[in-house]
């Protein structure tokens, strides 16, 4: 397991101190994780592999795939969401990461928000 770890970092163009952080562990343990000194917990595994955009199967060694794929779960009815899911089937785990902070950026600002349908219009006027 431990070369699957290296190699799902390397995937997703991650430095070993980048992914302890994202992780939050330190380092050193993610470099025993690396060197097969010990192996990580269940939830640890699953954050490799959701950080690293591989699935826990890749880094288990069940399968030689190592993406995990990405899938927008939308209605048929919505070709926006649709679109973003094709741009996305073609990103790196550091792509698919970039867009996840931007979306997460977007989301916090009230002009990019949905407004609910009984919501006032904000100029006021209630013609």
């Amino acid at each position: 397991m431990e070369n699957r770890i290296v190699m799902a970092r390397e995937y997703a163009d991650l430095s070993q101190k980048e992914l302890a952080r994202r992780m939050g562990i330190s380092p050193s343990t993610l470099n025993g994780y690396e060197k097969g000194n010990h192996d990580p917990k269940p939830q640890g595994l699953a954050n490799i592999a959701t950080i690293c955009g591989v699935t826990v199967d890749y880094l288990l060694g069940l399968t030689e795939e190592p993406g995990a794929g990405f899938t927008v779960t939308v209605s048929d009815t919505d070709p926006q969401m649709d679109e973003l899911n094709r741009w996305a089937e073609m990103l790196s785990a550091r792509g698919l990461q970039k867009v996840v902070d931007y979306a997460s950026d977007l989301a916090g600002n009230p002009e990019y928000q949905k407004r609910p349908l009984y919501a006032p219009d904000p100029s006021g006027d209630a013609s």
